[in-house]
């Protein structure tokens, strides 16, 4: 049999190939140069048959500039056998100027010693894929360019709202700072039964207001990611008997029957936003039950605990009940008449993000709801609770002289008669100039002075003067109704205690005791 040598001319089977298919076939003789274009090829290139020579030179002429270094790289890898598959993709010219984009494959016949001798291909146009792909990664690039600008308006939306609330807080707390201070002396001034509920029931509802305009505060800066959890021990059943104690006259008024089951266990979370997470659960559960009973109580499981509020409520249903931890989201139909923003399930949801725990709600409608946060910490049973405050006492034994410098006359006033009905001598002024002339060269025991004073004086200041004055420093605190917090630690170098309006009177009682201490001026 004859074998037939390497330079056989089979254009017959080529012409036959390249009629039967729709890509641009090539055949190229390395040996003699001499390249085959099929039909269809010279189609890709706007070309006639017999109009191209017939080497690689009516290829190369007509390969985009960028793509030489490419294409020769992909040919050199695959005949020297550095790569199995011959593949790489590029831009030929058109006869009308336009560059299509060419997909190649292709296949070599080597000799004994591995040498290529002739090279067969085709060439499929992908010009509308490639286009498609281009469009594709444009509308990405829009939209994520759309994305930013959406993630940059709402941060920017967010600071805006920080910032709003930070700079009107100080209006805000200022009056409820006075009723806080206000309250205890008319306490004593009364004698009689219905009185003091009244000033119980007038102490509650300016707790209550505080606490919504800290909630407001709250969300505001889990919006800007500026809230940080400070976890540690926190005794179960005091948080849990604190909540409810606080809900009962509102329970009493609604007249539902809110109940507790006492429990004596410590888990590790935060205490201040677990009790915020606990009393939008207990309000919410007041405001949607009508009859019957609120229950709050806590379920040991094997890895932590898993605090609930069970109520007779109207209940959720349950295609409703994935949205309840929304934003600004109130169910239909649950109860009529109950207001608000729908933002108190939100701040549970993403508070209890926030501390690694986990909410949860099951309801039938009719039957009433259990909203849940699972807790997973150790769980430590015995513990002791801690006795309770007692009511606040002189500062200390000894005489003590209080510099007040407060600018609100309200303020100021029952600053002075709650630290003298504390022991203390109180020398109050408006100024840092005042307060100078006033004490007249004696040194303060304590300087409890408020952030602005006027505007161009401040607490800070007062305290540097006083302590320039003292030769020495001097215990006491900053307050403050401002929340610009960036702004406070700028001012802040000395690092002196700060207590944001409103303030307890219990609060402020023992923070001054302990500046008391720490200076060595504790009582006996």
């Amino acid at each position: 049999m004859d074998v037939p040598s390497r330079s056989t001319d089979s254009s017959d089977v080529f012409r036959l190939v390249a009629m039967s298919t729709n890509d641009g076939i090539w055949d190229w003789d390395l040996l003699t140069g001499h390249v085959h274009y099929s039909p269809r090829w010279l189609h890709f290139v706007g070309a006639a048959e017999g109009e191209l020579p017939n080497n690689i030179g009516a290829f190369a002429s007509r390969l985009h500039p960028d793509d030489v270094e490419k294409v020769n790289r992909a040919l050199n890898d695959y005949l020297t056998e550095a790569v199995s598959d011959y593949s790489v993709e590029f831009r030929l010219k058109h006869r009308d100027g336009t560059w299509r984009w060419i997909k190649s494959r292709g296949a070599a016949m080597r000799d004994a010693e591995g040498t290529a001798y002739r090279l067969v291909g085709t060439h499929t146009e992908i010009t509308e894929q490639v286009e498609m792909a281009e469009r594709l990664e444009r509308m990405v690039e829009e939209r994520t360019v759309d994305l930013r600008a959406a993630r940059d308006k709402a941060e920017l939306a967010a600071a805006a709202t920080t910032k709003f609330l930070a700079a009107t807080s100080h209006d805000v707390r200022q009056p409820m700072q006075a009723m806080a201070l206000l309250l205890p002396s008319l306490r004593r001034e009364i004698s009689s039964e219905i009185g003091r509920r009244t000033v119980d029931a007038l102490d509650r509802s300016l707790a209550a207001s505080m606490d919504l305009f800290e909630s407001l505060l709250e969300y505001s800066r889990l919006d800007a990611g500026a809230m940080r959890p400070m976890n540690g021990p926190v005794h179960l059943g005091d948080l849990m008997a604190d909540v409810v104690e606080s809900f009962l006259p509102e329970a009493r008024r609604r007249r539902v029957a809110l109940k507790l089951v006492p429990a004596n266990v410590v888990i590790r979370s935060d205490h201040r936003l677990l009790a915020r997470i606990l009393r939008n659960y207990v309000s919410n559960a007041l405001k949607y039950t009508d009859r019957g009973s609120v229950l709050v109580g806590c379920r040991r499981l094997q890895d932590g605990i898993r605090l609930e509020v069970w109520d007779t409520g109207c209940g959720i249903g349950e295609q409703e009940q994935r949205q309840v931890f929304w934003e600004f989201v109130q169910i239909r139909g649950r109860r009529e008449g109950v207001t608000g923003l729908g933002l108190g399930l939100a701040i549970v949801e993403r508070l209890a993000r926030l501390l690694g725990h986990r909410v949860a709600v099951q309801s039938r409608p009719g039957k009433g709801s259990v909203f849940s946060v699972t807790i997973r910490s150790a769980v430590v049973p015995e513990h002791r609770p801690a006795p309770r405050a007692p009511e606040p006492g002189r500062l200390r034994d000894g005489p003590c002289l209080i510099a007040l410098l407060e600018d609100n006359r309200e303020i100021a006033s029952a600053l002075a008669d709650l630290m003298r009905d504390w022991g203390c001598e109180v020398i109050h002024a408006a100024s840092t100039d005042d307060i100078v002339a006033l004490l007249g060269g004696r040194v303060p025991d304590l300087v409890v002075a408020d952030w602005h004073l006027g505007a161009t004086d401040s607490g800070f200041h007062a305290f540097d003067r006083l302590e320039g004055l003292a030769g020495q420093p001097l215990p006491g605190i900053i307050l403050t109704g401002d929340y610009d917090l960036a702004r406070l630690k700028a001012v802040n170098a000395a690092r002196r205690k700060v207590l944001h309006k409103p303030v307890a009177p219990l609060v402020l009682h023992a923070v001054l005791r302990g500046a008391l201490a720490g200076a060595g001026n504790a009582p006996g």
